[in-house]
């Protein structure tokens, strides 16, 4: 389940909810996304690497990556987060340059 929290030209956030075992569909986006965990364990699938996610971790998936979400054995929630700026002069963009994994 998808939830629009946020959208405009430039920033767009979508809470998501999955649950136990099930997968997103996979996409392609044109801009980086920023992936909060809220709640439970899961993964991200970038091309074919899979990178296990609990809740409070914070990692990116660079733009032009084929990725899903996918939950574990509990619901999974996650908060992503989507800039569009081309210039790239926010903070945030500039984090999005890069695929990190951060633990808050």
């Amino acid at each position: 389940m998808k939830n629009m929290v946020f959208n405009n030209p430039d920033v767009k956030a979508v809470k998501v909810k999955l649950e136990a075992g099930q997968a997103a569909e996979n996409c392609v986006v044109d801009a980086p996304v920023l992936l909060f965990v809220i709640e439970g364990e899961g993964a991200v699938v970038i091309e074919k690497e899979t990178y296990p996610l609990t809740e409070g971790d914070v990692t990116v998936v660079p733009s032009g990556k084929n990725r899903h979400l996918q939950a574990g054995k509990e619901t999974f929630r996650v908060l992503a987060v989507q800039s569009h700026q081309a210039d790239k002069t926010c903070g945030l963009c500039a984090l999005l340059e890069d695929c990190v994994n951060l633990k808050i």
